[in-house]
């Protein structure tokens, strides 16, 4: 991308944070977009944690990377897709970006990128609480990496379903059919191999699984290295697909 192009992209940029700061001035934000994997993370983490063992750890130890990596989905997504819905159906703001004299690849680098910080922000603070309730995990950095790819995933992800949805309930379907059950059924809350393999065999298809896997790693094994090569192949997929929607787009 060219100076000019990150110039364009880091004005779509600013302006995200500029809303998304103005929401975080209200508690209640913060609050509502957390209270999911603060609650799992008290109920299992803190009254299980220690009694429950597994893959030869305590239970508190297997839990916090799952709820980072649920926290990142969830945020990135929703913060990409229904900023967009809103923006198209309600505000009308999205057409103007799209009337502005940037290129389809700097609107795309622009959201995905606020996406992708208000994913990292969410699975921070669930970390800090993680650590604050006992979790000591490995200084590795397939944690980071692990995190930014899986936000740009899920934030590309994010913009495609924005862009592809025809009303608000729409969106609503897509969170409830793809991205919910995947928070519950990619190895987040036990390991898949406790799981048939009919019916494990088609988590490892999902990119959270990979996320949540990478994330265990204590450093770049090869799991963790086939983790972070499996989500590296969604991003550049989810990317091109938003950029030539973004291209493509008339309304």
């Amino acid at each position: 991308m060219s100076g000019a192009g990150l110039a364009e992209a880091g004005a779509i940029f600013r302006r995200e944070m500029q809303l998304y700061r103005a929401k975080l001035s209200r508690p209640t934000f913060v609050v509502s977009a957390l209270v999911t994997p603060l609650m799992y993370l008290v109920v299992f983490g803190l009254g299980l944690g220690r009694q429950v063992r597994i893959e030869g750890g305590d239970y508190l130890t297997f839990l916090v990377p799952g709820l980072m990596a649920m926290a990142a989905m969830s945020n990135a997504f929703t913060a990409v897709a229904s900023g967009i819905n809103i923006a198209r159906f309600y505000h009308r703001t999205w057409q103007i970006i799209m009337l502005a004299p940037v290129t389809p690849l700097a609107v795309v680098a622009g959201t995905i990128g606020a996406g992708v910080a208000r994913g990292l922000f969410a699975a921070t603070l669930v970390g800090a609480a993680g650590l604050a309730a006992g979790w000591r995990p490995e200084p590795t950095l397939v944690i980071p990496l692990a995190l930014l790819l899986e936000t740009a995933l899920f934030a590309g992800l994010g913009l495609v379903i924005g862009l592809n949805t025809r009303s608000t309930e729409e969106h609503t379907t897509y969170t409830n059919f793809l991205i919910t059950p995947m928070g519950f059924f990619c190895g987040t809350f036990f390991p898949l191999a406790s799981l048939p393999v009919w019916l494990a065999a088609p988590l490892h298809l999902l990119p959270l699984t990979h996320a949540v896997l990478a994330l265990r790693e204590p450093g770049l094994t090869a799991t963790a290295l086939g983790g972070l090569g499996v989500l590296s192949g969604f991003v550049v997929v989810l990317l091109g697909w938003a950029v030539w929607l973004v291209t493509r787009y008339r309304e």
